[in-house]
């Protein structure tokens, strides 16, 4: 099926309704007869406020299988401020989705989101009990968020989150950093969803860094230090006039919009490491030896606890790697150095759909042009607390 027959056939899509029971929340939504339930339940953490607004970074995974002209919101009150950030979001955040899907977003009357309820729903509520000693930190399975939590331990206490699906690297690595129990989330995407697009929907990435920005807010805590990168600001290809990035929901310009979103919660939401390239954070992890042999950044084998040493997040890590460790000591980490071979993307000519270094890092590690400059740069984050910079700052310089 073709994205502009499903539009026509399903030019509307709802986001009906929204429920809380113990610690799950549910989000519904409806193109036409099609019906939808969005789980997501948490571990070791007792849910007091329902964000209605989760369940709007939810809708992509739905909203994508028609691309409807129209979406609804039945289930809460959408200020016209909001509905901008959301349908800017939707453009930006899906670009790479309408790039593969060869779909022209930039035609008039594209996009329109109406919120049919004046009913205003609290986007959370203020605390009261914060400590500004405590610190949300997400982890994957990679070395960024290993480096975040590792630094920021020495100076807070630190409440390790991490999104299912979670990684055998994730859980070894929360255990390595602290003995505090991490919060478990799952995201349970309704079958039906899946069925659909067996049979012909479209399907693509959505903006799952703006999906899990929502889902930091709920534990309550005042900073939510996440580990996107300066890298992630770089495009990946040119469509219809305009820079898709697969990473747009990472970039500092989402962060700025997401804080300018949520700044009456009292929440500072931001990621330490911005100021720095992807090949600075290296440098910290390279000095963190204990977790050579923990840390997986494939995307491919993420769940047998391997590299594939082929994707290109393989050849990114040990591009990273490579300005700080040996040849030999890459291969003990990875299994093999996977620059070497030939028949893996050369990352200096392509910026792949992932999460990798720049083109300008890969040319650095290739040849060593422009090395220094990288490494001695810093460019400040305007969301980040002064404290957490010197932090980093101190840590790096």
């Amino acid at each position: 099926m073709t994205a502009q027959a499903l539009r026509t056939k399903y030019p509307k899509f709802i986001y009906e309704s929204f429920s809380a029971d113990s610690n799950t929340l549910k989000f519904n939504y409806s193109i036409s007869k099609h019906r939808f339930t969005h789980q997501i339940s948490f571990e070791n953490l007792k849910l007091d406020n329902l964000i209605f607004h989760l369940g709007l970074a939810e809708m992509f995974s739905y909203w994508k299988l028609t691309c409807s002209p129209n979406i609804e919101i039945k289930a809460g009150y959408l200020s016209p401020k909001q509905i901008k950030f959301w349908e800017k979001l939707l453009i930006k955040g899906m670009g790479q989705y309408f790039y593969e899907n060869k779909i022209d977003f930039t035609k008039p009357g594209f996009l329109k989101i109406t919120s049919s309820t004046n009913k205003p729903v609290n986007l959370t509520e203020k605390l009261d009990n914060w400590t500004t000693n405590s610190v949300l930190v997400p982890l994957g399975g990679g070395k960024d968020s290993i480096v975040t939590a590792e630094l920021l331990k020495k100076h807070f206490d630190i409440q390790p989150i991490i999104v299912h699906p979670t990684t055998p690297a994730s859980i070894r690595i929360s255990k390595l950093i602290t003995n505090t129990p991490p919060i478990i989330v799952r995201r349970i995407l309704d079958p039906y969803m899946l069925e659909l697009t067996k049979q012909g929907y479209l399907t693509g990435h959505i903006p799952y860094s703006a999906i899990l920005a929502f889902i930091f807010l709920l534990p309550g805590h005042q900073y939510i230090a996440v580990s996107q990168e300066r890298s992630s600001d770089e495009g990946n290809v040119e469509y219809l006039g305009h820079t898709i990035n697969h990473q747009y929901s990472k970039t500092l310009e989402f962060e700025t919009d997401f804080n300018n979103y949520i700044k009456d919660t009292g929440i500072s939401y931001f990621s330490f490491l911005r100021p720095l390239y992807e090949l600075q954070i290296t440098k910290l992890f390279s000095k963190m030896p204990q977790y050579f042999k923990e840390f997986r950044s494939c995307n491919r084998n993420q769940q047998q606890d391997s590299w594939c040493g082929h994707c290109p997040k393989c050849v990114s890590t040990a591009l990273l790697l490579s300005p700080f460790l040996s040849k030999d000591k890459i291969i003990e980490i990875i299994g093999t150095y996977p620059p070497d071979n030939p028949s893996n993307p050369d990352l200096r000519k392509i910026k792949p759909f992932e999460c990798v270094l720049t083109r300008a890092e890969a040319e650095a590690c290739y040849t060593g042009q422009g090395l220094d400059a990288i490494l001695s740069s810093w460019q400040d984050n305007p969301n980040m607390p002064k404290e957490f910079a010197k932090i980093l700052k101190g840590a790096y310089f």
